[in-house]
């Protein structure tokens, strides 16, 4: 195994190690490693003479390290100052391309060489990067080391030496990237997934691994190259993909403030999201900013500074919330035009649990009128773009939080889930989004659809931070009766605790039942099920037993004879509005007649149309009564298998156009989503990131399990994310446009 002590001889060009090197060489070999080691980063102009007195020589045996320096193409200089040769994203990607190319054969050689010393070796490389608090050139060392350790199984000098040089070209970029990125989750994911194909002994897998890690690592290098390579230590800080845990590492080692991340978030808003920037995307899935929020993250900040610790479990956390949760002093529309003014006087319970907890409320994101619907658009916002595909449909009704999440708008997001409005849009904007068993999360303050079927919940890119978040917002709520829940069992809490020690073959100890009625027919169904399909076949290889085909017959049936929204959802809407101090009306009919909704949010006239006393309708308790009889049916169903979950097409379709759904080829009844089963079943289910179809759309398999099984379902989520590294985020080019963030 190569050490870095090691690899600085190995670049000196074949210098005999026992002879004292020259002046020269030791001023090149400074030079170089500060080149190499990012600490003169690409792009950097300074004189010869400054730079001779920096390594404390004369200007001569620099310039001469000099020449030997631009002969490799590392600096060009002139007769008084050098330049850190500054690479184009071409440029970039060009040698990207060679060091696949080579680092594919060295694959091809080292693999079947592969021993059990080298595995242990690589093993424990593996281990060293993920301590926590490990810094950008440590962490980048031992990602060289990785590789190095892998490629020497090959057993050729020749092909090393190639590897070696194109990785030399790279390495200031990769010092840019390792100081950048200071969250190394998706990194480590991949490394993770790399190893595991190795330990398998699969070329072809290890191959298209290797290719995704390479493209992953060239654009994050241009990304970090595109925010700008003035290093000073805060603008080295890159906040896409962040994580909690990653934001709490930099406000301890002084590298950030939740007030500079807050301003980062409300910048990238600005740019991305804005309806009224013209030259951004315009996703629109942030309906109304807290004007406060800058100041609320400065107080957290003064604290820290006077304490030194953090204010509580989301210290300093931006977050995002479904415009249908109350919140104090800011604005809270439900989604409507007619609420477009309505300021609560309090913040609902999860919001209040949020801010104890020293989150930032960022602002609120859209959501369809009233949550009534599968679709972004609302009388409020219209729609919310897929950040996948600006012509798509986000899903709903979280559309809002969804877009921002997956966009990195914010670090987390909350949304609320009555029939699938959690599962549904994080299916199809790649992010991992759970429902919990329905009466563990507090409703109070949200507005209702359904009351024995609502839950707010977490929506994010990593299954950590749905941990993180869980923790603070279940348990029991006296002003929510149905909260009672979290008191009956000591299953419920410590959700990050739960997900600690997991690795990718925790995945071997679950076994899931695939529901196979829940697959769609058609074409655009197939599209969904290739997708999914695969990923089972991944599970089967991670050691997870799948059971196959079982079938709960007439699934239709059990979703119309479980439906009430028609019946229910009118009193439910109206008894919370008629209880709020607000100008607006209290009446669907009232709303519906006065056309103050989207006319595609179709439901909402079915809910006009309503009772008024819902059990006095004919099917109200037998519906009732139906969702109990589905619950334990899907519940026996796991028993008989001996299973842990059922699993299945989170929706059984890609996210649609908004020209298709502007053609209404759904309605809100008629939509293929399997989210209801849960839903209607008041059962715990996760949408976790399973792939993405040809035309590059997110798809999701949801999981559900038993009533409270919400451990299970993140350990399964964490353990699954770590084998597959599901999560990729939107094309940069994509997103951006003409927009620098």
């Amino acid at each position: 195994m190569i050490t870095t002590s090691d690899e600085r001889h190995l670049v000196s060009h074949g210098n005999d190690l026992a002879v004292a090197p020259t002046l020269a060489e030791s001023v090149y070999q400074q030079i170089r490693r500060n080149i190499l080691e990012g600490r003169i980063t690409p792009g950097t102009r300074v004189s010869i003479r400054s730079l001779a007195e920096s390594v404390g020589v004369s200007t001569m045996p620099t310039r001469e390290a000099l020449k030997r320096l631009g002969f490799e193409g590392l600096v060009d200089f002139d007769r008084r100052a050098v330049t850190i040769t500054m690479l184009s994203p071409s440029a970039i990607r060009e040698l990207f391309t060679i060091r696949l190319r080579l680092e594919s054969l060295a694959t091809e050689w080292a693999l079947p060489a592969l021993d059990a010393e080298t595995i242990a070796a690589l093993r424990s490389v593996l281990d060293r990067m993920t301590v926590p608090g490990i810094g950008a050139i440590a962490w980048r060392e031992l990602n060289r080391e990785f590789h190095q350790t892998f490629y020497g199984c090959g057993n050729s000098r020749y092909l090393l030496e190639l590897i070696h040089n194109i990785w030399d070209r790279i390495q200031p970029y990769m010092a840019i990237y390792a100081t950048a990125m200071h969250d190394f989750t998706e990194a480590e994911r991949q490394h993770e997934r790399m190893y595991q194909l190795m330990v398998a002994r699969d070329l072809d897998g290890l191959l298209d691994a290797t290719n995704q890690h390479l493209e992953y690592t060239a654009e994050a290098i241009i990304g970090a190259l595109g925010d700008g390579v003035d290093h000073s230590r805060e603008k080295n800080v890159n906040y896409e993909e962040l994580s909690i845990n990653s934001f709490h590492r930099l406000i301890e080692t002084g590298e950030t403030t939740s007030a500079k991340l807050t301003a980062w978030y409300l910048d990238r808003i600005a740019a991305l999201d804005a309806v009224e920037n013209p030259d951004g995307p315009q996703i629109n899935s942030v309906v109304t900013l807290n004007p406060a929020a800058l100041d609320d993250a400065r107080c957290i900040d003064d604290r820290y500074a006077c304490t030194g610790t953090l204010v509580g479990p989301l210290h300093g956390v931006p977050i995002l919330v479904k415009d249908q949760g109350e919140t104090k002093d800011i604005p809270t529309s439900f989604g409507s035009t007619a609420f477009a003014d309505y300021i609560p006087e309090s913040d609902a319970t999860v919001v209040d649990r949020l801010r104890k907890a020293g989150a930032v409320i960022l602002g609120k994101t859209a959501m369809c009128d009233f949550a009534a619907g599968w679709f972004s658009f609302s009388s409020r916002t219209e729609h919310t773009k897929n950040p996948y595909d600006l012509d798509r449909e986000t899903g709903g009704s979280s559309a809002g939080t969804a877009a921002a999440v997956t966009a990195n708008l914010c670090l987390v997001g909350i949304g609320e889930d009555t029939g699938g409005s959690i599962r549904l849009p994080a299916s199809f904007t790649n992010l991992f989004g759970l429902r919990v068993t329905t009466g563990l999360i507090p409703r109070t303050g949200f507005s209702p659809l359904l009351h024995f079927q609502d839950t707010p919940g977490p929506m994010a890119r990593n299954v950590s931070d749905l941990a993180s978040i869980l923790d603070v917002i279940v348990g029991y709520d006296p002003a929510d009766p149905y909260t009672a829940l979290a008191t009956t069992t000591s299953d419920v809490g410590n959700y990050g605790e739960a997900i600690d020690g997991v690795d990718s073959d925790t995945l071997s100890g679950f076994r899931v039942g695939v529901l196979s009625d829940a697959f769609g027919v058609g074409d655009d169904q197939e599209v969904t099920n290739r997708v999914v399909r695969s990923a089972l076949d991944s599970l089967r290889q991670h050691g997870t037993g799948v059971v196959d085909d079982i079938v709960l017959g007439d699934l239709a049936s059990w979703v119309a004879d479980t439906s009430l929204y028609t019946i229910a959802s009118k009193t439910d809407l109206e008894t919370f509005l008629a209880s709020r101090m607000h100008n607006g009306p209290t009446s669907i009919r009232d709303i519906v007649d006065a056309g103050d909704f989207h006319p595609l949010t179709d439901l909402l006239a079915d809910i006009a149309d309503g009772p008024g006393h819902p059990e006095e309708h004919p099917d109200y308790f037998r519906k009732r009564m139906r969702q109990e009889e589905w619950r334990r049916t899907l519940i026996a169903m796991m028993a008989d298998a001996e299973v842990d979950f059922l699993v299945y097409p989170t929706v059984q379709v890609p996210a649609p156009t908004r020209a298709e759904l502007a053609a209404k080829r759904w309605t809100a009844l008629d939509f293929p989503t399997n989210t209801v089963i849960a839903s209607q079943t008041s059962l715990p289910a996760i949408s976790i990131p399973v792939g993405f179809t040809d035309t590059e759309l997110p798809v999701g398999l949801e999981v559900v399990g038993r009533p409270l099984s919400e451990r299970a379902l993140l350990r399964f989520a964490r353990a699954w994310e770590l084998a597959e590294s599901p999560r990729h985020q939107p094309r940069a080019d994509l997103l951006r446009g003409r927009v620098t963030t």
